[in-house]
């Protein structure tokens, strides 16, 4: 077989059976699975990855973003709360669990979770943007133009910062 600069061959890596058994090898494949639009199979290789260690908070929290963009709400909140059984300061569940509450329209709820996302980290800007969106709808909105611009000033410090 001839290589020839102008063709791209990729080269299929196939995992070994060690890597396989590994949860954070079913929690990687579950990313890749979501990046990819394949919502459903995330959620099966995530459980997957959870079966072999339960343990694992970012694939607990993982699951729950995709069961949320799949509206599957309260599946999406008992995977926050057992990230947060392993992690009580896992500042991504904690902002997660507000933005399904403020999807549910409990905003006052919703903000409990920023704040305590923000205690956790204090220069997350996409806690404190969420923030800002809770209490323009709760009708605070000099708190919530202060909340939004330290969302501003925090993601404009962190050159690329993304809102979750």
């Amino acid at each position: 077989m001839e290589f020839s600069s102008n063709r791209a061959y990729s080269i299929l890596i196939i995992p070994s059976t060690d890597e396989m058994q590994s949860a954070g090898f079913w929690m990687e494949k579950g990313n890749e699975l979501c990046n990819s639009g394949q919502r459903d199979e995330a959620i099966k290789a995530y459980d997957h990855a959870l079966e072999i260690d339960p343990s694992l908070a970012e694939a607990w929290n993982n699951k729950g973003l995709v069961l949320a963009s799949l509206g599957r709400l309260p599946e999406s909140m008992q995977c926050f709360k057992e990230t947060l059984k392993l992690s009580p300061t896992h500042k991504d569940a904690l902002s997660n669990m507000g933005m399904v509450l403020a999807q549910q329209k409990k905003y006052s709820e919703a903000l409990g979770y920023f704040d305590a996302a923000i205690a956790a980290d204090p220069y997350f800007a996409g806690a404190w943007y969420n923030k800002a969106l809770a209490m323009h709808c709760l009708g605070m909105k000099k708190e919530a133009a202060a909340a939004m611009k330290t969302a501003s000033t925090l993601e404009g410090s962190a050159g690329g910062c993304c809102r979750r």
